[in-house]
């Protein structure tokens, strides 16, 4: 059963298209296109504000990019900012796109807490979401 570590540091197992979580107070849905989520209470205001995107709970794509705890030991994510981002322990930034105003960064899930807390208290901080490394499969056929 693979364990999920959240941006904010909440665990939970995902299993059969079923979440578990470990002390962690959510709630369980999926959309219209059969993506499952598990959004807990105290991330919705962030979403609700637009802070934060919805894709960081979305486990069909944490599943399908194997962002499981076992896998990686960061969470990849991006974020969209105003100004240059300070230095937060636990934060890498990969790659700054000035020209977008995004940065790729990566989160280690041990400080997830921490780093999350200190993006929201940013004013320059406009909005995280999922970096998703897609797999395409090349087809033999021509």
């Amino acid at each position: 059963m693979p364990t999920f570590t959240f941006i904010n540091a909440d665990r939970v197992d995902f299993t059969d298209n079923k979440v578990e979580p470990f002390a962690v107070a959510g709630e369980q849905t999926s959309d219209r296109n059969g993506h499952i989520f598990y959004i807990p209470t105290s991330m919705k205001p962030f979403i609700a504000e637009g802070k934060l995107a919805k894709d960081l709970f979305n486990f069909t794509k944490l599943n399908i990019a194997k962002y499981d705890d076992q896998t990686r030991q960061t969470l990849p994510i991006l974020i969209k900012h105003h100004g240059n981002l300070c230095q937060i322990a636990g934060l890498t930034i990969k790659r700054q796109f000035n020209i977008i105003n995004y940065s790729s960064a990566e989160i280690d899930k041990t400080r997830a807490h921490n780093v999350l807390m200190h993006l929201m208290a940013q004013p320059y901080v406009e909005h995280i979401k999922l970096d998703e490394v897609l797999q395409l499969h090349q087809s033999s056929h021509f």
